[in-house]
């Protein structure tokens, strides 16, 4: 239960608050997850960080860097956002949400049903963070967004300031699949990659699961065999990704059902990435 509301206006305010409060605190930004029933953010202090200067989308020279707390929506409105992360913000199907819930939230929370992080793992995204340090200095880093999720709990009062897209030439992309666009899904899968002109080949592939309980993870074994080039068709890939995948029997579909479409997805991708790539 949500007992305190702090706004703060600056980004030192924002980590001292969460530094005072400890794991009792959270960030508050879009909430519909902190606002959401049965919600597992359970906060006794939320910080609202709307005001902290969040909400930027700004092309640089590596690519774009899109602030946390931009919504979906507002993204949505950008020219700028690529084509495979504007699929993936379209997951959220009513517009409401949409207009409240923001990147860096949906990234944060890490949830197995996440609109964003398949994709944005596949796309080799980076997180601008900031932290504060023992004497009350700001400390700003760059990390790749699979650390973040890999180490969740290291960056726990790690505020995301923005998310970095400096691949373009990458190929990304997600499919989501649920019964229809308000119900949870079976599965989502993220499927990422470079194409090498000179080898013909793809390489630094990355497969992202996200489906409960396991939550987002990645398939490191297929992958790997991809880019070893043990896997060289769709249909190798296909049984690869369908033997790997871990899910089990719920409401949202069987475990096998499940894991037939996580290959059939990938193998759909590759498909796409080597036709992309012109081979």
């Amino acid at each position: 239960m949500i007992k305190a509301f702090y706004k703060a206006d600056t980004v030192k305010e924002i980590l001292t608050l969460i530094t005072l409060h400890d794991s009792k605190a959270g960030f508050l930004a879009g909430g519909t997850d902190i606002n959401r029933l049965h919600s597992q953010s359970k906060y006794e202090t939320v910080i609202d960080i709307n005001t902290a200067c969040l909400q930027e989308i700004k092309k640089t020279d590596l690519g774009l860097e899109i602030g946390a707390c931009v919504t979906f929506e507002r993204a949505l409105e950008d020219s700028s956002i690529p084509a495979y992360l504007r699929k993936a913000l379209r997951y959220a199907g009513s517009r409401t949400l949409r207009n409240m819930a923001t990147i860096g939230g949906n990234v944060a929370l890490q949830r197995s049903d996440s609109y964003l992080l398949p994709v944005l793992i596949a796309a080799k995204a980076r997180l601008k963070t900031i932290d504060l340090s023992e004497n009350g200095e700001l400390i700003e880093d760059s990390v790749p967004i699979r650390e973040y999720v890999e180490h969740k709990d290291m960056f726990q009062h790690t505020l995301i300031a923005r998310i970095c897209l400096d691949k373009p030439e990458r190929f990304a992309a997600s499919e989501r699949f649920c019964k229809s666009i308000q119900a949870p899904p079976s599965i989502v899968v993220g499927f990422g990659a470079d194409y090498s002109e000179q080898k013909k080949i793809l390489h630094n592939v990355r497969i992202v699961i996200g489906t409960a309980p396991y939550g987002i993870y990645r398939l490191l074994k297929v992958e790997e065999a991809v880019n070893q080039g043990a896997i060289q068709t769709a249909a190798e890939l296909e049984k690869a990704v369908s033997d790997e995948t871990k899910a089990i029997s719920d409401y949202t579909g069987s475990d096998k059902y499940k894991k037939y479409l996580a290959g059939t997805a990938s193998a759909n991708f590759f498909t796409e990435c080597l036709a992309a790539s012109g081979r």
